[in-house]
This record gives structure tokens, C-alpha cells and sequence, in this order.
């Protein structure tokens, strides 16, 4: 039996995060995963907001690491017209294959003993912790960090997501087979090679195909996203499909899908040693089902509260204080635009409402609100409130929500006891 601080399962991007702030903090730890530790977690990219990076104390991706960043990011009301247009976009595009290897190379220099090709397989909890029988060995931690993903560990997933809560994204690099064709597309639609192309609300109100054109590399990247639960295409059906119906786009170089759940976060991230971390507690930014940064600010969270003495519970009230409100805020925006059609969305977009400078604090995750950047939009968006009211009437109710699930984030209890009731009570505030 091994006595440690930390046992990790799962060595992917929120894994290897954990693994990677805890052994930074002092503690020790192990990580395992199912697979080989060279194939855990992403294989594609995700855009990730620039300042998770920062929070998270993990240095900004650049190199090989890093397809781009900072350019503009146009999103279209379905296939057009009607967009907005975000100029300067808060994200990084970020080669997970690559930003996971560091994260679990940091680990290991660090201390942390990772372990590929081992499965948890049973555990009994403790006093002190628990003791997890893996088909390798036993070992006995402190705290036992489920980063499984959204199916969670074997001996204790859990509660399971509807499949109408579950999006299924998908995203590739594709070879370019044909610049002048490539360049004609986006050139079509007002956009400049480099940019984002987002069509949305492409087969139910939350869907997207999100394409960008690199011609420093020859290469397209294609991110999609549905929810097949809902009756709508997945995302590898609109990535297949949209490849299929443009010649100039060839080969898949690298790429995957993922289900993502858009639920609201789990009002207990701890249950006795076992903390639940990344999709597994679904910190998943629901407004566009995006959970890297959210992985690795949440596993920089958990390693302060564990090496300053603290406890999993300790790290559920203060993750939920800081962070839970915005997170359940955004699944409140997820469900009012699952019920936009491409025709709403052209009329919003229009309307002035959904400016530029709000429209980039989504998607970079940043709370609303209305800083100095947001400027140049006020009476643009003051005028959209006087000549579109129904949609100042849409998105009130919402906008309402989002306030108040906040403040009863603010007021998470001090108490284990206490939490169901505030849980159903934050239900409620969510479906009203």
C-alpha cells in the first residue's frame, strides 16, 4: 500500500493539471489513466480564454502548442446574412496533444508519479482518505480527484446527464487542397484568411460550424457542435457534412468528437475524500460548452486548498463562491439560445443588442457586464432596445437569471447539510 496526499485518476488535460498544481503546491501524488499517458485526454484543438492560463499559473501556450490567436471572429446568423463580429477574440487556439504533454511533463518534474494503461478499479473510503485498488496496485491517498471525464470514475460516477443536456462537438485539421477555392469561400462571406467563421443555429438553436482558414500551414480547422438528443445533428455529422460539400478541404491530419454536458455544476464537488474535477463536476462554461480553462483554473483552486490544509469540501464552497454562479449563469444563456432559430438570430444580431464587446466576454468566459471596451456600442444598443422591445422582453428574463444565480453562489452554505436545499433552490432559479 502507498500513502500519499493525492490520487489522481485520469491524466488528461484536467488530470494532468491537477496532478501538475498539486505536486507544484508540495503534495505528493500519483495520477493514472486508462490509456497510455501519450494518447490521455484531447487530441484536437480547443480555444481557450487567454487569462485561464494566467490564473491557472501554467505559462500561455506558443510554439507548436499554439494554431492562433487574437484574430477576429465573425458569427453568422446560420449560413447568413446577419453576424457580429468580434475583432480581436480572447482565445487561444491550443494543440491539446502538445499542452497536455506539458502539463504532464510539469508534473513529473515536479514529483508527481503519472501511470498509463491503469484502471481504478474498486475503492473503500476512510477516515483519512481511501484506499483505491487499481489493476496495478493498491494505494491509499488523502484525497482521491476524479478527472475521468463526464463518465467519472468506475467504482463512483456520477449522477448521469439527459441526453437532450449533452452536445456533442467535434474538431479537426483538415489538409487544404485547393488555397484559391478556400480563399474565395471565406472571401464570400467577408472574411480574411486567419479569421473564425461561426455559423450558428445550423441545426437547432445551439449548434455551430465554426471553420478558419490557415495559409501558413495549408490547413483547415473545423469545429462543430449539436445536441443529437434534441433531434438535431451532431457534431460530426455538420463537420462530415460541411467537408463533403466543400471540394477544397481534404484529409483529416488530427482531430476527435466529445459529448460535453451543458448541466449546471454539480452543487457537490466533494463526496467524503473524492473530489470531482472538470466534466466529471461539470465545470463546463455551458454558453458554448467550453471546459479547458475551467480545468485548469479549478485544479490550480484545488492544490492552494489542499496544501494550505483545507479539505475537499473546503475546496467545494470556495470553487462554488468564486466560480459557480458564472458557470450556472451560463447554462441560463445556453437554454435561451437553444431556442433561437436562424431567423431569431438574424433579427438579434440586427437589433444592436448582441454587441461585439459582450458577445467577446462570452466567449472568452469573462463575466457581463459593461467595461470601457463596451463603449462604442451603448447607443447602438440603446438604440436596439427602443426599436426591438420583444427583444429587450427576451433577453430580460434571462439576464435576470444570471444575477441571481450568482448571488445565491455568493451564499453557498457554510455546511454540508445545507446543500440540498440550496441546490434545489438554485434549480429553481435556473428553470423559472
Amino acid at each position: 500500500m502507498v500513502e500519499l496526499d493525492v490520487l489522481v485518476v485520469g491524466a488528461g488535460t484536467a488530470g494532468a493539471a491537477a496532478a501538475r498544481a498539486c505536486a507544484r503546491a508540495g503534495l505528493s501524488v500519483v495520477a493514472i489513466d486508462a490509456r497510455p499517458l501519450g494518447t490521455a485526454g484531447a487530441r484536437w484543438l480547443n480555444g481557450v480564454p487567454a487569462h485561464a492560463f494566467e490564473q491557472a499559473d501554467v505559462p500561455t501556450p506558443r510554439g507548436e502548442e499554439l494554431a492562433g490567436s487574437g484574430h477576429a471572429f465573425h458569427m453568422v446568423a446560420g449560413h447568413g446574412p446577419g453576424r457580429v463580429t468580434v475583432p480581436s477574440a480572447e482565445l487561444l487556439d491550443v494543440d491539446m496533444r502538445h499542452l497536455v504533454a506539458r502539463l504532464q511533463a510539469d508534473a513529473r518534474a515536479a514529483g508527481a508519479r503519472l501511470y498509463g494503461e491503469e484502471r481504478a478499479t474498486a475503492w473503500e473510503p476512510a477516515a483519512d482518505g481511501a484506499t483505491v485498488r487499481t489493476s496495478h496496485r493498491t494505494l491509499h491517498a488523502r484525497v482521491v480527484v476524479d478527472a475521468a471525464g463526464l463518465r467519472g470514475v468506475p467504482f463512483q460516477p456520477p449522477p448521469e446527464v439527459p441526453r437532450t443536456e449533452i452536445c456533442v462537438a467535434a474538431q479537426e485539421t483538415r489538409t487544404l487542397l485547393d488555397r484559391a477555392a478556400a480563399e474565395a469561400f471565406f472571401e464570400g462571406h467577408g472574411v480574411a484568411p486567419g479569421d473564425t467563421l461561426c455559423f450558428t443555429g445550423v441545426s437547432g438553436g445551439y449548434s455551430i460550424i465554426n471553420v478558419r482558414l490557415d495559409l501558413t500551414r495549408d490547413r483547415v480547422y473545423i469545429l462543430t457542435g449539436g445536441i443529437p438528443g434534441a433531434g438535431h445533428r451532431s457534431g460530426v455529422q455538420l463537420l462530415n457534412g460541411f467537408a463533403t460539400r466543400h471540394g477544397w478541404i481534404g484529409d483529416t491530419e488530427v482531430g476527435g468528437s466529445r459529448a460535453i454536458p451543458l448541466m449546471p455544476p454539480l452543487a457537490r464537488l466533494d463526496d467524503g475524500p473524492l473530489v470531482r474535477l472538470g466534466d466529471a463536476g461539470r465545470q463546463v462554461f455551458a454558453a458554448h460548452g467550453s471546459g479547458i480553462g475551467a480545468q485548469l483554473i479549478a485544479a490550480r483552486m484545488l492544490a492552494d486548498t489542499l496544501s494550505g490544509g483545507g479539505t475537499p469540501w473546503d475546496y467545494t464552497r470556495t470553487w462554488q463562491q468564486k466560480w459557480g454562479g458564472h458557470f450556472c449563469g451560463s447554462v441560463a444563456f445556453a437554454r435561451f439560445s437553444r431556442s433561437l432559430s436562424p431567423e431569431d438570430l438574424r433579427e438579434l444580431f440586427a437589433s444592436g443588442l448582441m454587441a461585439p464587446g459582450a458577445t467577446g466576454r462570452t466567449l472568452a468566459q469573462r463575466r457581463p457586464g459593461i467595461g470601457r471596451a463596451d463603449l462604442p456600442d451603448l447607443p447602438r444598443m440603446l438604440l436596439g432596445a427602443i426599436r426591438a422591445p420583444h427583444w429587450l422582453a427576451r433577453l430580460a428574463p434571462v439576464a435576470g437569471r444570471m444575477a441571481r444565480l450568482e448571488l445565491h453562489h455568493s451564499r453557498f452554505p457554510t455546511q454540508p447539510s445545507e446543500v440540498e436545499r440550496w441546490g434545489q433552490e438554485r434549480d429553481a432559479i435556473l428553470d423559472a
